[in-house]
């Protein structure tokens, strides 16, 4: 289970609203939009939304200047609030601060560095990639399956229990080839196996291998699959590997990949070369995945 603060707030949308006098207003039509993130407002940090909606509404109806961050780019732009029918000051924005969900821790180094995932957290909205600030890992109870069909995706569900005895560790990276961070000692007591060599992607070879995920009494468990493709030099990161699921016992619990499996390790010859990242929407039974190399390297 994952949790992450943006660093700043995300706009993933921008709206109007009907005024006192029952004019619509869209105060930030063609200032903002959607994958800005809000950095400071009238030189004040922006930390949260309820923060930010509380410190408009507070502005008097005078123009603030907000300082955000577009396609990396610094810039100022200046916004006139107005009010809504409610009377309270408005500048006709949606946003978000954080982002939780499930999946799949792929590894901890020698250091006690962790990798996940496999693919970036992107918001829901916008399919961007996340700046991220901070977040939490946690370990998470899967509740349920629900199985992949062709044209529509499974889904692992699973219950986040957001306290301290459940925190794995902390996410400081955000990226293309999945989430980082630093395990803590609970993580670090749960890692009962030797370690395992890593397997060079000019090492892979079609055929047999196998993937470790938690899908059933909690527990993690290896399930067959077989390699289709390995593309060396394929322009997506995160479709270097192209597998299918053979294993039947897996196929009987979730039709294949799902939801929430992302970051499975793929172990072959014993060596771990890759992670689980997308599933094929209109066959759940196969997939792809990325050279386990990427994601070691995707913080140097």
């Amino acid at each position: 289970g994952l949790y992450v603060e943006t660093d700043g707030l995300l706009v993933i949308g921008v709206g109007e609203f009907v005024g006192m006098d029952g004019i619509t207003y869209s105060p930030s039509k063609y200032i903002l939009k959607s994958g800005d993130y809000i950095l400071e407002c009238n030189g004040k940090e922006v930390s949260d939304k309820n923060t930010f909606i509380k410190d408009i509404e507070k502005c008097g109806g005078k123009e603030v200047i907000l300082k955000i961050s577009r396609n990396g780019e610094i810039q100022e732009v200046a916004i006139k609030p107005m009010t809504n029918s409610a009377g309270k000051y408005k500048i006709g924005i949606w946003v978000r601060d954080n982002a939780q969900g499930v999946g799949t821790l792929t590894y901890i180094d020698a250091n006690g560095r962790f990798g996940a995932l496999g693919h970036g957290v992107t918001d829901v909205d916008t399919s961007t990639l996340m700046d991220v600030e901070a977040g939490t890992l946690y370990r998470t109870e899967i509740i349920s399956i629900q199985r992949g069909e062709a044209g529509t995706p499974g889904e692992v569900t699973g219950m986040i229990v957001y306290n301290e005895s459940c925190i794995l560790g902390a996410i400081d990276y955000n990226g293309e080839e999945g989430i980082f961070g630093k395990c803590n000692g609970q993580a670090l007591s749960m890692c009962t196996q030797k370690p395992l060599p890593v397997g060079l992607k000019q090492e892979i070879k079609k055929g047999q291998a196998y993937i470790y995920c938690t899908v059933k009494e909690n527990e993690p468990r290896y399930y067959a699959v077989e390699i289709t493709n390995i593309q060396l030099d394929h322009d997506n990161v995160n479709r270097g590997i192209e597998l299918t699921v053979t294993d039947s016992e897996l196929l009987t619990l979730t039709g294949g990949i799902v939801q929430g499996m992302s970051g499975s390790p793929i172990i072959q010859d014993g060596k771990i070369i890759g992670a689980v990242t997308h599933v094929l929407v209109n066959d759940p039974t196969r997939g792809y995945g990325i050279f386990i190399e990427s994601m070691l390297n995707s913080e140097n």
